[in-house]
């Protein structure tokens, strides 16, 4: 399934690829499913005609969905090159829809540049899942792959503030866990211009 919905989002699942494997992730414990929606991606990951395709005939006629939304069980931004395409698709056709991306924030390590400027030109929010304020805790609750795990919380909060430094509305977002300081990831969110979230566990 590469396009499913939720409320009035349409939602674009564009790789089952991730940096991290978080605690709290519950992609392996459902199967990958949502709402008996399979988000398994088990040939080829859609390219960004197929997405367009699938996505067209869903926005006819205009106006009964609020947004689009980058997020399925996988990051996006591994696909950024399909996700630029298809954004600016959708800007250029449907300019009344918002588009926002759900991420971990690890985008700029992932391609090794600043892609805020590119997010930019079509995204109208970024929703970043930092989930606490201390490094050490980001380590344990997002269990990162090795590559990411010396600078991937240093990256994260790069990535937030080049967000809200380009224009874009911007996001932190955390899941309610008991160990987790929600006042001091509030401040942080606050002190760079950013909204703040507490998304319930699942």
């Amino acid at each position: 399934m590469n396009v499913y919905e939720e409320g009035r989002g349409l939602y674009l699942n564009l790789t089952n690829r991730c940096p991290v494997s978080c605690r709290f992730c519950v992609k392996k414990e459902w199967d990958y499913v949502f709402k008996d929606e399979d988000l398994r991606i088990a040939g080829p990951e859609p390219t960004a005609d197929e997405l367009i395709a699938e996505l067209e005939p869903r926005l006819k006629p205009p106006g009964r969905w609020h947004e689009a939304v980058f997020c399925g069980f996988g990051e996006c931004v591994y696909r950024l090159d399909v996700m630029s395409s298809v954004g600016l698709h959708l800007k250029l056709h449907h300019p009344k829809l918002r588009l926002r991306l759900n991420t971990v924030g690890l985008g700029d390590m992932i391609w090794g540049r600043d892609i805020a400027p590119e997010l930019a030109r079509y995204l109208d929010e970024v929703s970043v899942s930092l989930n606490t304020a201390e490094p050490a805790q980001w380590l344990e609750l997002h269990r990162p792959a090795e590559k990411f795990r010396k600078e991937g919380f240093a990256a994260t909060r790069l990535f937030t503030e080049r967000c809200v430094a380009a224009g874009i509305k911007t996001r932190v977002t955390a899941v309610d866990l008991p160990e987790v300081d929600l006042d001091a990831l509030a401040a942080y969110a606050k002190k760079i211009g950013a909204n703040f979230f507490v998304r319930p566990t699942l």
